[in-house]
């Protein structure tokens, strides 16, 4: 059973496992350079997080205080590619770069 947030109450933070992740580097509504992790929640469904705060040892913290545990490596160049249509749909036509070699 979903509880429901009173309104006017925050929602709590995401805490959640991504598997065949990436690290995406992306032009946040400011201008500025925001890095981001799509990876995937289950075989079909993928999750963009919000701004990345911090990254150590296989976690993300977010700057919405969601925290994410990557599971495994990060995403094969052929996942990557696999996940093209549902990284684009989450990206909403916003360019991205893939820096996840920085984080590995």
């Amino acid at each position: 059973m979903r509880m429901l947030t009173p309104i006017g109450f925050p929602t709590p933070p995401s805490v959640a496992t991504l598997r065949h992740w990436s690290v995406l580097e992306v032009v946040d509504d400011d201008g500025n350079p925001a890095r981001l992790v799509a990876g995937m929640l289950t075989e079909t469904r993928m999750r963009l997080t919000s701004q990345v705060e911090q990254f150590e040892g296989g976690q993300v913290v977010t700057r919405s205080g969601s925290v994410y545990t990557l599971e495994g490596p990060p995403a094969t160049h052929q996942q990557f590619d696999e996940q093209s249509t549902r990284r684009e749909a989450l990206l909403a036509g916003r360019e991205a770069i893939d820096v996840t070699l920085e984080y590995v």
